[in-house]
């Protein structure tokens, strides 16, 4: 399941070239290539969501809580930094 997560992961990074930064596509191309990365992102993203509840299956009562949403405060402030520096 890897393979593909990372197979997704090369269509979405050459998508991303195709676009090329604009945030409406001009071209049929960039078109295809919002397409491509739109696709993968749903690939890879379902592919953690599903290693997610294979590892929840091996996991025992007494295992202390996981916090990985917190994970998202960074995710969320690197993207603010971006939107921020771009307009």
């Amino acid at each position: 399941m890897s393979i593909t997560n990372a197979i997704s992961g090369l269509t979405a990074a050459g998508g991303l070239f195709v676009i090329g930064g604009g945030l409406v596509p001009h071209t049929f191309a960039q078109f295809l290539g919002s397409i491509a990365v739109l696709i993968s992102s749903f690939n890879i993203f379902g592919g953690f969501y599903i290693t997610k509840r294979m590892l929840d299956m091996f996991k025992r009562p007494s295992d202390p809580p996981e916090y990985s949403y917190l994970y998202t405060l960074s995710g969320g402030a690197m993207m603010a930094g971006v939107l921020g520096a771009h307009f």
